[in-house]
């Protein structure tokens, strides 16, 4: 996989993240499935659930969207690598004008070391 395809891959993935947090709210059945309808103290905690699951709710969507968002964040800094990095490559063709073939070596840039591993 290139480098752009993954930006591409992660910016899909942000997307549908976030997308998907607001399809978190379609999950809330209602009051009713709480028992929020009925009477006295079952009413009572029914209606207290029902705000805990809303709450919840709100909240994973929240950071979903929020996860969505560092995704695209992400995709955008990996296609500004990738563009230094072209932009690396040519500078570093250019400089040493790596078409014309390898450059013969002189012999100041030669190190020479004594090997000095007993036989």
């Amino acid at each position: 996989m290139r480098i752009g395809q993954l930006a591409d891959r992660l910016e899909a993935a942000g997307d549908r993240l976030a997308t998907g947090a607001g399809a978190l709210s379609d999950a809330d059945p209602g009051a009713g499935a709480f028992g929020a309808d009925a009477v006295g103290r079952t009413g009572d905690v029914g209606r207290m659930l029902h705000h805990r699951w809303g709450a919840a709710l709100t909240a994973r969507a929240r950071e979903a969207a929020a996860h969505g968002a560092r995704l695209t964040d992400t995709a955008d800094a990996v296609r500004s690598a990738a563009e230094r990095y072209r932009e690396t490559d040519r500078a570093a063709r250019a400089a040493h004008d790596l078409d014309a073939g390898p450059a013969p070596v002189a012999q100041s840039d030669v190190e020479v070391r004594p090997n000095l591993e007993v036989l």
